[in-house]
């Protein structure tokens, strides 16, 4: 990674409230605090971006497999997940 260069962060602003956006912007932040790396968050619309609209799609695919045991968009980008996280609240 270039420390000299900021980590671009882009958030949909679609579905978030200003409210929720304030709270999300400060957890990344507190995320990042410790790290020796500028970060720089853009909320746009997804249509702007192309890689929110791909962050979407991959993510709704993960989704429909644990949630609804639909497989079939999961089986085109499963050869490119390096790890598998699983978090229970």
């Amino acid at each position: 990674m270039d420390l000299d260069k900021p980590l671009l962060i882009f958030i949909d602003q679609k579905d978030t409230n200003k409210k929720m956006r304030g709270e999300l912007i400060a957890s990344i932040r507190n995320v990042f605090d410790d790290a020796r790396c500028q970060i720089e968050i853009n909320i746009k619309p997804s249509q702007s971006e192309k890689c929110l609209q791909a962050t979407d799609i991959i993510s709704w695919s993960i989704f429909r497999k644990y949630e609804r045991g639909d497989t079939v968009c999961y089986r085109i980008i499963k050869s490119r997940i390096s790890r598998k996280y699983f978090y229970t609240l």
